[in-house]
């Protein structure tokens, strides 16, 4: 007990062993261990269990005496017994504050439909590419405001940790009715996902409280991870009566496959991946409804085999209109001095090679320049690396530029056609694309979009360029083949190299000015298939249903 992740999947057993048992015999089981155990932090533990599942194992006086600070305070707060301490820290003042009712919060008015909350716990608002915030970011909020703007979705609410543990944070998007909560978590840096079953029942009390204080208790929650942020809102959505969706991917189940088929030496890490896929099958028994993402259901039904093509509904993703045209250039700015590497005039009128999103191991910015390089490109095209914290980045941002940087060094007539920029805001991204599909090269041949991920579920960033103009190159693995058609609409390489990726890329670029038709089918296809109005329609009517259903 005293592991949070052992914990947490605790909370899951209690539920089933009632079933089994008795909720008695549990209540009985978990009383007798809070009274003999000797360790404070599986007290704890116990309590929030307790709590969770809205069990009294033990009275006031007794959780007073067997432990102290935010689990007694959470389990005497449902037990609707006084809460009296003193704070020792910023979050503790601030969760006996909302106890006692001081904290000021803003009352949403009735809502004319469906209330639909979506959690995004891991990049919370941040801007796209900075730490964990990518395509899944802007794909929430521009889904949020297509349904808000329906006549039957009545609001949607969007469930984010907060930047610091001293505030709590309610506020409505000007113009819309989509409001979005920041849960403060007891922790001076954003949580990894490795790091949330240590705040699991933090959450949930937070959201339990914040919810239907604020006028915002939903029908449908949505989560989107299969980690224990989502088993936390997971377990808010129960306690308020809502109905419960969940997107399934192949993953962790095909990670855990594939990285331990021959090396199973890095134990921390195996255990976390299996804690992982426990997660996603306790969430794919829970869910009112089970979500893929894209066309293609084969490969999640190998891995969840308690899963049917009728109980797993396919939606796909989508991206929002361009924003309109700035007024300064965007390109020009790939050119400006900097502490980083940025493109000189050697670089004017070749092809770009773009590539947008959160610096990770996984998207293998590292990899992608290894490629450009061996291959030769850094002599034909500029390659341009948006993303990144500009300041304070994770170990993962900082251990891939650092990569990237070294490879950078390591070919001298490389200087001047690459260029490393952190994190643009969406809209400067989108309008980048958009300025540079309006300014070909000189070759005639469409600038690129290289998205070197060892795989994508979905790829927003890879449909904003294709909307863009821009020519697709993207992973042979994940979702990408449910809508780029290889040499009809885009490309799709292996990516599981640098010698691969570097071969895919060479083919594309070689091909020229004979790709300009293949990009201009790329965007017929985002622009005809995957416009964020038309996508809503099948996640309104999802919501729609499941909220009508007793």
């Amino acid at each position: 007990m005293r592991d949070p992740a052992t914990s947490s999947l605790f909370h899951e057993q209690v539920p089933a062993t009632a079933r089994a048992h008795g909720t008695d015999a549990v209540t009985a089981e978990i009383r007798r261990a809070l009274l003999s155990a000797e360790d404070g932090e599986a007290r704890e533990q116990l309590l929030d269990s307790a709590m969770v599942h809205r069990l009294a194992p033990v009275t006031a006086a007794e959780a007073r005496a067997v432990a102290a600070g935010p689990a007694v305070w959470r389990y005497l707060d449902v037990l609707g017994e006084p809460v009296d301490a003193d704070p020792r820290s910023p979050y503790e003042k601030l969760m006996l504050d909302l106890v006692h009712d001081d904290v000021p919060l803003p009352l949403a008015p009735p809502a004319t439909g469906p209330v639909v909350v979506q959690s995004m716990l891991i990049g919370g608002t941040a801007r796209p590419g900075e730490g964990a915030s990518g395509g899944l970011t802007v794909f929430l909020s521009s889904l949020a405001e297509a349904l808000v703007r329906r006549p039957d979705i009545g609001r949607v609410v969007t469930v984010v940790l907060a930047a610091e543990p001293t505030t709590v944070t309610v506020e409505k998007s000007p113009g819309f009715d989509h409001w979005t909560v920041h849960v403060p978590v007891d922790s001076p840096t954003a949580l990894a996902q490795p790091d949330m079953a240590r705040h699991r029942a933090g959450i949930t009390w937070w959201l339990t409280r914040l919810l239907p204080r604020c006028g915002l208790v939903p029908d449908v929650v949505h989560v989107r991870y299969s980690d224990d942020g989502s088993l936390a809102v997971a377990d808010a959505a129960r306690l308020l009566g809502a109905k419960l969706v969940f997107t399934v991917t192949p993953d962790p189940h095909r990670h855990l496959a594939e990285r331990y088929l021959e090396d199973a030496d890095n134990l921390p890490a195996m255990w976390f991946d299996l804690h992982r896929v426990r997660a996603a099958d306790h969430l794919v028994a829970r869910a009112d409804q089970v979500i893929t993402i894209g066309g293609r259901q084969d490969e999640v039904l190998a891995h969840f085999p308690q899963l049917t093509p009728e109980s797993l509904q396919a939606l796909e993703e989508g991206i929002a209109l361009p924003p309109p045209p700035t007024n300064r250039s965007l390109v020009r700015e790939l050119f400006a001095p900097s502490a980083l590497p940025r493109l000189d005039s050697s670089a004017e009128g070749l092809p770009v090679l773009l590539n947008v999103g959160r610096l990770h191991p996984l998207k293998q910015q590292g990899s992608l320049v290894r490629a450009w390089l061996e291959a030769g490109l850094h002599r034909r095209t500029a390659l341009v690396v948006i993303g990144g914290s500009r300041t304070d980045r994770t170990p993962d941002e900082q251990a891939v530029l650092d990569e990237v940087l070294d490879l950078a060094r390591s070919e001298p007539s490389a200087r001047g056609r690459l260029a490393v920029l952190p994190a643009w805001s969406n809209h400067d991204v989108r309008r980048l694309q958009h300025e540079l599909a309006a300014t070909p090269p000189a070759s005639g041949a469409p600038h690129v979009y290289a998205c070197a991920s060892a795989k994508e579920e979905f790829g927003i960033a890879v449909l904003e360029a294709m909307e863009a103009g821009l020519l697709a190159v993207g992973p042979q693995r994940g979702g990408l083949r449910c809508y780029i058609e290889e040499g009809r609409n885009g490309f799709l390489v292996d990516t599981s190299t640098a010698r691969s990726l570097a071969a895919g890329l060479e083919r594309v670029v070689r091909l020229g000015a004979a790709t300009g038709p293949i990009a201009a089918a790329g965007q017929a296809t985002v622009r005809g298939r995957f416009d964020i109005n038309a996508v809503a329609d099948p996640f309104a009517a999802l919501y729609r249903g499941l909220s009508a259903k007793p």
